[in-house]
């Protein structure tokens, strides 16, 4: 395979490049990112470039058949109409590029946020529970929307094999993103009622898309470690302190810190924290029934996992 991996230099896209450099059934793994690489692997190609300019001469030059696209704004922006330009206008420009360059597969990086944060979720939520992202997230409302164009497009062009993953939240060594510095601050504000939490550790969510490349599958699947881990549970484990408020006056405090810029207090506005009050936990029973992958970690021992990671860094 000849493979292009739209935001190369992120966290997934990173350690799917680094994966795919040592697969022998890969001849070539070429980047795309606005960051360039924290390092480089051998018989990888990488190009600087926004998602949104053209990828046609790309997909050529390098005889491109296979495309992962990783690229996606994750952190919150204060600037929506950015996000979305970033996130689904990219989007489109992949699918239009791989159609013009002939790509034989695309592999697309979804989110369970996709199903949305609801009281009446499905439990557990499967592949075929309704897609409800929600409209005052911006970063789930997109997912949401973008798996519908994906759709459309799949319908348009089924000889394109398709195949669409839907982690929860990555974690391991590598999980660094607003929640992630949430929980190892010395005092963890929270919703004063969680619900428990699910991960997937970031070796699972890679070994998961490496198979289905190699075996050109395609498909939607859920991936999703087992069980689940509470948020006091997650503090404690970082030693650290959780303090929960009702949501009445964590909401407005937390939007005002949102809309004032005070990062060192918030970097996500209060819609995100629906995430940690309403159930929202999937199952993988498809991508096993499907594949016969047998996950390393489950929920907890994923964060574990960057527990280790954190209080390493502590100590050094």
């Amino acid at each position: 395979m000849r493979i292009l991996v739209t935001g190369a230099a992120g966290y997934i896209g990173g350690k799917l490049v680094e994966s795919l450099c040592k697969k022998a059934w890969v001849e070539k793994v070429v980047g795309t990112d606005i960051r360039e690489p924290a390092q480089g692997s051998s018989g990888y190609g990488f190009f600087k470039q926004d998602i949104r300019e053209p990828l046609e001469e790309i997909l050529d030059s390098e005889n491109v058949d296979t495309v992962i696209h990783t690229a996606y704004v994750l952190p919150p922006l204060h600037d929506d109409n950015l996000m979305e330009d970033i996130n689904k206008g990219g989007t489109r420009n992949v699918l239009r590029a791989s159609v013009r360059a002939g790509v034989r597969q695309i592999l697309y990086t979804s989110s369970t946020t996709a199903y949305g944060f609801h009281p009446d979720n499905d439990f557990p939520l499967t592949e075929e529970s309704p897609l409800r992202g929600n409209d005052d997230f911006t970063y789930a409302r997109n997912k949401r929307e973008i798996e519908n164009i994906i759709r459309s497009f799949s319908t348009e062009y089924p000889h394109i094999t398709l195949s669409v993953v839907r982690p929860c939240f990555v974690v391991g060594p590598g999980f660094d993103n607003p929640l992630a510095r949430h929980l190892k601050k010395r005092i963890v504000l929270l919703p004063g009622h969680t619900k428990p939490f699910q991960f997937v550790h970031e070796d699972d969510l890679i070994n998961v898309m490496v198979l289905l490349l190699k075996n050109r599958l395609g498909g939607i699947y859920n991936v999703a470690g087992e069980g689940t881990v509470t948020f006091p549970e997650m503090v404690n484990m970082l030693g650290n302190t959780p303090l929960p408020l009702p949501l009445r006056i964590l909401s407005p405090l937390n939007s005002l810190a949102w809309q004032l810029r005070l990062s060192a207090m918030t970097e996500f506005p209060s819609p995100v924290m629906n995430m940690m009050i309403h159930p929202w936990v999937a199952t993988s029973e498809k991508l096993i029934r499907d594949t016969g992958y047998a996950f390393m970690y489950d929920s907890c021992e994923a964060f574990k996992d960057f527990v280790r990671h954190v209080r390493s860094h502590r100590q050094s």
